[in-house]
């Protein structure tokens, strides 16, 4: 065994041997009694251990946090609530204009035959219709 593959294995299974596949297990114990550099391999992989098992704190600077929080995507649009809110008046402004000047340029009728046309659809409804509401019954 050499230092690259216990590094290897030390980064993969923690720092006790015993965690290790059993095929590597006496290998790795040898190779740790006759390389000293080994051991301090061992002490990182517990401090990761130690890390990742929550009871080890992780301390960061401002410098660290700020770098991290620039590197983040700015976003697409601004948060400020004023600006949708604007866009939706706006739109609705133009619309009602549209609306009334577009009637304005709609010339007027000179034949009265849709007047005529509605007045004969709905002649009837000047009766009381009350009482023939429910005639099928």
């Amino acid at each position: 065994m050499d230092m690259k593959r216990f590094e290897a294995l030390a980064d993969s299974w923690g720092d006790s041997i015993s965690r290790w596949p059993a095929e590597v297990r006496s290998e790795a114990a040898a190779f740790l009694e006759a390389e000293p550099s080994a051991a301090a391999c061992l002490r990182e992989a517990a401090q990761l251990d130690a890390i990742l098992a929550g009871e080890m704190p992780v301390t960061t600077s401002d410098l660290l946090e700020r770098r991290i929080l620039r590197s983040f995507p700015k976003p697409a649009f601004d948060a400020d609530w004023r600006r949708p809110a604007v866009a939706a008046a706006a739109a609705l402004v133009i619309g009602l204009m549209g609306g009334f000047a577009g009637g304005t340029l709609v010339p007027a009728q000179d034949d009265d035959t849709m007047s005529l046309e509605y007045a004969d659809a709905f002649d009837g409804l000047m009766e009381d219709w009350s009482a023939w509401e429910w005639s099928d019954a």
